[in-house]
């Protein structure tokens, strides 16, 4: 029984795939915190890999079953111990011309990268050599958690809506985005879509202890600076936490800068962009957040505030409401 496809799938955070021996039904299989290579057996969750970004942009490959991340340890054995995303279970893969990938590891954590390569005879282990190996990856489910990547590992994490396909009316909370929310230790969620999730899924949610925050967003728009207030006071009082909107990116990354501020981050207009931040609006209104944090700081003389709550907001005179979003 062979993995499914050919195993030139695409490689994207939050997709879950099986990894394979190029051409063959030998696949990357978690046992405990130790690795080898078994025959492909359908359905199996040690032999599932869930791809992951951090906030270096750096891959690694979480185990579904353990929980645990593929890496490297001493005299270059391929193990799964770390519950993390560290240096030494960072991944570089590259696409080969004959098919598949091959796979690079960082073993000694200097700046050069060594591939995966099978050790010799019918051995079902791998190991850090010079002659790359062609791997296979298969994407086995459609993703739940588009784009998914960690802002802060095991705090703060981002995406877009569960199944989100152009529209904010996509989002929607099943048994499968909750095991997904489950996977990663998630127990709270920011959404910033322009929808609220109805009474069922939310109750759905409380059921799994995963608490919900709603603060409508349009698309391209700016939220209000009390907006900002709500969205620092929600992360502030949880847990692990996945803020997202739509597609992940606009409204998301407003969220996103405005947490970082409220921490005491200096952020300008092209950290915004980093984040994800699209339109002049949403840079306007973050300026508006960083010169209320600074002036509050200025006054108290302390940054502690931050800590516990955030600052006052006061509508300047002469100024005309916006207009509602239609």
């Amino acid at each position: 029984m062979f993995p499914p496809g050919r195993g030139n799938d695409n490689l994207d955070p939050g997709d879950i795939y099986l990894i394979s021996v190029f051409g063959t039904n030998e696949m990357f299989t978690a046992v405990g915190e130790g690795f080898c290579l078994r025959e492909y057996q359908e359905g199996h969750h040690d032999q599932m890999w869930i791809c992951e970004k951090d906030s270096n942009y750096q891959i690694g490959m979480r185990n579904r079953y353990t929980g645990r991340f593929l890496g490297t340890r001493g005299a270059g054995r391929l193990e799964c111990i770390a519950y993390e995303n560290l240096a030494r279970e960072w991944l570089t893969f590259t696409r080969l011309t004959l098919g598949g990938y091959s796979i690079n590891v960082n073993p000694d954590l200097t700046a050069k990268r060594r591939p995966l390569q099978r050790v010799d005879g019918d051995s079902p282990h791998l190991k850090v050599g010079e002659v790359a190996t062609q791997f296979g990856l298969h994407k086995i489910k459609n993703p739940v958690f588009r784009r998914f990547e960690w802002v802060i590992p095991g705090r703060l994490a981002r995406s877009s809506a569960p199944y989100y396909s152009g529209e904010d009316v996509d989002e929607n909370i099943n048994e499968t985005s909750i095991e997904f929310l489950n996977n990663y230790g998630i127990k709270h969620i920011i959404s910033l879509n322009s929808i609220e999730l109805p009474p069922r899924p939310r109750g759905w949610l409380r059921a799994a202890g995963i608490s919900y925050s709603h603060i409508k967003a349009m698309e391209y728009a700016a939220v209000t600076q009390e907006q900002f207030d709500q969205i620092w006071n929600a992360y502030n009082k949880s847990r692990v936490t996945i803020i997202y909107c739509g597609y992940g990116d606009g409204r998301t990354g407003m969220a996103i800068s405005a947490i970082q501020l409220f921490q005491g981050r200096a952020l300008d207009d092209n950290d915004y962009r980093e984040n994800g931040v699209q339109c002049p609006s949403q840079i306007a209104a973050l300026n508006v957040l960083r010169d209320r944090i600074n002036s509050d700081e200025s006054r108290s003389g302390s940054a502690d505030i931050l800590d516990t709550q955030p600052p006052p907001y006061t509508v300047p005179e002469n100024t005309a409401p916006e207009k509602k979003q239609k």
